[in-house]
C-alpha cells in the first residue's frame, strides 16, 4: 500500500473524498487550507508522510512549487479544461436563468471559454472575463497573485448592476463573494475529472516506485592506481573507504571487480541521499590521494545498469583524466554531467526509422548501432582504432573488427591512417566515418 496526499480547500476535499473508496489499495491523507499562504506548511508536513501529493488545481500547485522541490515530492494537480466551463455555464443557465452577458467570470485562460462558445456556436458570449494565464508559469513570483483583485472585479460589476451573477474558479474568491452576499458559484468539478485525477496520482506513484526499484551501479576508477607491489595494500585501503561510502547509500561493494570498482544499490536509495551527502563520494579523492572517475548507471536489469555505468565512466575519461569527474547515464540513455559542476544533459538514444533501416542494412541490432553512434559522439568523431571500439563495447578486438568490417563494406567507414603500438607489432589501422554517414548523423 502507498500513501497519496490530497491538498485543497474544504470544498475540494469534500468533493473528491467521495471517490477514495474506489481505490482500497491506497491510503489517502487530506491537507485542507483556508488561505493559499498556508500551503508551504502543509507541503512540509506532507513531505514526511506521503508518496505523492495531489493539488486541487493549478493555483495551489503554483503556490507550492518551491516547497514541492525542496521536499522532492512527486506532485500533480486536477486540470482545468473546457468541460468545467461548459458544465458551470449550463448549471447557471438551468438553475438561475441568467443570460451569459450578465455573468462575470474568472478562469485560468480566456481561451477555455472562447473554445466553448465556438463549439456550441453561440454568437455572443460573456462580456466580463478576467483570467490569470501566468498561473501556468511556475517560475512566477507568488506575490504576483492578488486575490482581492478578483473579488473586486466581480463585486464592482455586481454593484454597478452590469452583472447578476459571478462564476469563479478560485475557492478563496468564492468564499469572499459569499460574505459579500453576491450571487455566485464555484466552477463545477466533473466527477469524472476528480476520479481521473486520483487515478493519475496513483499511476505516477506506481511509476515512481518502479523507478526507485531500478538497479543503480556506481563504477569508480582510480586514476593513479598502483601496478607494483603496493597494489594489494592500496586495494584494501580503497575497499575500506568504499565500504564506508556504501553504508551511506544502502549499497554493496563488489569484491569481484577491481579497477573499476563497482558499488551496487538501487535508484531510490541513491536519489534519496541529499546532494551534499552524495558529494562525499568526492572525498574519496583526498583519502586515496588520487583523482577518480565515477560513472553512475541506472537500469531495470543488472546488465543494463552495469553497461550504463561503464558508458558513463567512459565519458568521464573523455571529459577529463586530470581531475575527479562524475557522469550519470539513466535507463533511457540520458547522460547527465559532469555532476556537481556545470551539468549538461545529452540524449544518447535514437529510435527513429532511419536507425532501424540502417541496422538492417548492417545486419546488427539497433541497440548496438546506437551504441556505436554513442561511441562516435563520445570520441568527438576523431579517428579510432579497433581496440578503442573493443574497449567501449567491452568485447574482443576481433569482435570489434567484425563490426568495423560491416561499416567498411557499406562505405560508411574509411581508413584514415595507422598508429604504431608502443610494443613491437604491426601498425593498427585508424578509421573514421565517411561523409554519407556523417550527413545521416547530422540530418
Amino acid at each position: 500500500m502507498f500513501v497519496i496526499g490530497v491538498l485543497g480547500s474544504n470544498l475540494f476535499i469534500e468533493a473528491i473524498s467521495e471517490y477514495y473508496p474506489l481505490f482500497p489499495e491506497v491510503s489517502f491523507v487530506d491537507y485542507t487550507y483556508e488561505s493559499p499562504w498556508e500551503i508551504d506548511h502543509l507541503i512540509d508536513q506532507a513531505g514526511k508522510e506521503v508518496d505523492t501529493l495531489l493539488f486541487s488545481g493549478a493555483i495551489a500547485f503554483y503556490f507550492g512549487q518551491r516547497k514541492i522541490n525542496e521536499n522532492k515530492l512527486m506532485a500533480t494537480y486536477v486540470p482545468f479544461h473546457e468541460f468545467v466551463v461548459s458544465l458551470s455555464l449550463f448549471s447557471i443557465y438551468y438553475h438561475e436563468k441568467i443570460p451569459l452577458e450578465k455573468i462575470s467570470i474568472d478562469l485560468p485562460k480566456q481561451d477555455f471559454i472562447e473554445n466553448v462558445i465556438k463549439e456550441i456556436q453561440i454568437s455572443s458570449g460573456p462580456n466580463f472575463i478576467k483570467d490569470y494565464p501566468w498561473i501556468f508559469n511556475f517560475e512566477e513570483e507568488k506575490s504576483s497573485f492578488d486575490f482581492s483583485q478578483f473579488v473586486k472585479f466581480h463585486a464592482d460589476l455586481y454593484k454597478e448592476k452590469k452583472t447578476q451573477f459571478a462564476l469563479t474558479s478560485i475557492h478563496a474568491v468564492y468564499e469572499e463573494l459569499l460574505k459579500l452576499e453576491i450571487p455566485s458559484i464555484y466552477m463545477v468539478q466533473p466527477k469524472q475529472a476528480l476520479k481521473e485525477a486520483l487515478e493519475k496520482a496513483i499511476t505516477l506513484t506506481r511509476l515512481k516506485k518502479t523507478k526507485d526499484s531500478q538497479i543503480a551501479v556506481i563504477s569508480i576508477k582510480v586514476n593513479n592506481y598502483p601496478t607494483h607491489q603496493d597494489e594489494q595494500v592500496s586495494r584494501l585501503q580503497i575497499l575500506q573507504h568504499l565500504h564506508q561510502m556504501a553504508r551511506q547509500l544502502n549499497a554493496r561493494v563488489s569484491h569481484d571487480h577491481f579497477q573499476p570498482f563497482l558499488i551496487y544499490t538501487n535508484r531510490g536509495s541513491l536519489e534519496a541521499v541529499q546532494k551534499e551527502r552524495l558529494q562525499n563520494i568526492l572525498e574519496l579523492e583526498g583519502k586515496i590521494k588520487s583523482s577518480i572517475q565515477i560513472g553512475i548507471g541506472y537500469g531495470y536489469t543488472m546488465n543494463d545498469a552495469e553497461n550504463h555505468a561503464n558508458q558513463a565512466l567512459y565519458f568521464t575519461e573523455k571529459h577529463s583524466s586530470e581531475k575527479t569527474t562524475v557522469y550519470l547515464l539513466d535507463e533511457d540513455k540520458k547522460l547527465i554531467g559532469p555532476l556537481f559542476e556545470n551539468e549538461k544533459r545529452y540524449t544518447l538514444k535514437n529510435e527513429d526509422q532511419e536507425i532501424q533501416m540502417l541496422a538492417e542494412q548492417l545486419k546488427m541490432t539497433a541497440k548496438n548501432l546506437q551504441r556505436f553512434f554513442d561511441f562516435l559522439r563520445i570520441n568527438q568523431f576523431r579517428s579510432f582504432s579497433a581496440q578503442e571500439l573493443a574497449d567501449y563495447f567491452a568485447v574482443s578486438r576481433r569482435s570489434a573488427e567484425r563490426i568495423i568490417k560491416r561499416f567498411l563494406e557499406q562505405k560508411y567507414l574509411h581508413i584514415t591512417g595507422e598508429e604504431q603500438p608502443y610494443d613491437q607489432g604491426r601498425p593498427r589501422a585508424l578509421y573514421n566515418i565517411t561523409e554519407s554517414l556523417n550527413n545521416m548523423l547530422n540530418s
